[in-house]
């Protein structure tokens, strides 16, 4: 299943190019001042939910091989979280333009060695080269309103009341499948009990039963070709821009 606004959202293998271009700028940039910098990378197998609509889990839980074996928890992550090299006082100034990788920290001085530091330092002017900096506020937040009006949509809430009969039927109360996840004790050791698992199968044979992910998503799109038509020039533009960083990124990578 897919969404209208997803097309507007950046992927995560766009990210991992532009964060890989972005690396490799930032160390040549730290050799301008002396800065010996290997900055790891992260992998390139994109997480299950790799955009904000995260639609393995939107409607609540779905796949029953899944959750035959993880219940509600999330698969364990085997995406490779890179940690970052460590930098002295100084190189952190250099790349960050601030006293602390905090964002927030106070800026940093200005100069290095007599050097210019970038504004931002190295970190801001690799990004603002391949034109990286870019807002996705308002696919974000179309992406979510539409999932929350969805849900106040009458043929939603006939589906999710069938579904709520069903999840009754089998002895478990619950409003809605959010709340389902509630509904059996979870392990402190991370791996989902017989009872857990008991419980995400039969949500998603009601799901299946009523079928409310079908429903539920049929009206979600709707809602957003209607957002997406309302705001197709800012929309596009997005994605142009995106689209822009990407290709200055491939061509980085290229040397």
């Amino acid at each position: 299943m897919t969404l209208p606004l997803q097309q507007y959202m950046q992927t995560y293998q766009d990210s991992v190019v532009i964060e890989r271009a972005a690396r490799s700028l930032e160390t040549q940039c730290m050799a301008r001042y002396g800065f010996t910098v290997t900055f790891p990378l992260a992998g390139v197998d994109p997480p299950p939910n790799a955009d904000d609509s995260n639609m393995p889990r939107r409607y609540g839980i779905s796949d029953p091989a899944t959750s035959a074996k993880y219940g509600y928890e999330l698969p364990p992550d085997s995406t490779e979280h890179p940690q970052p090299p460590k930098l002295s006082p100084a190189g952190i100034a250099v790349l960050t333009g601030r006293t602390a990788l905090n964002p927030r920290a106070e800026k940093a001085p200005s100069t290095y060695q007599g050097k210019k530091v970038p504004e931002g330092g190295c970190q801001q002017e690799a990004f603002d080269s391949l034109g990286a900096r870019i807002d996705f506020t308002l696919p974000s937040h179309l992406d979510h309103d539409s999932l929350v009006k969805s849900q106040e949509d009458p043929r939603v809430q006939k589906a999710l009341t069938a579904w709520s009969a069903c999840m009754k039927s089998k002895g478990y109360t619950v409003a809605d499948p959010y709340a389902a996840v509630d509904l059996a004790p979870h392990s402190s050791s991370g791996t989902a009990s017989q009872e857990e698992i008991t419980v995400a199968l039969t949500d998603i044979d009601c799901k299946k039963k009523t079928d409310l992910v079908r429903i539920w998503h049929g009206v979600d799109a709707a809602i957003q070709q209607r957002q997406v038509e309302q705001n197709q020039l800012a929309l596009q533009q997005l994605k142009e821009k995106n689209s822009r960083a990407v290709k200055a990124a491939e061509a980085a990578l290229r040397g």
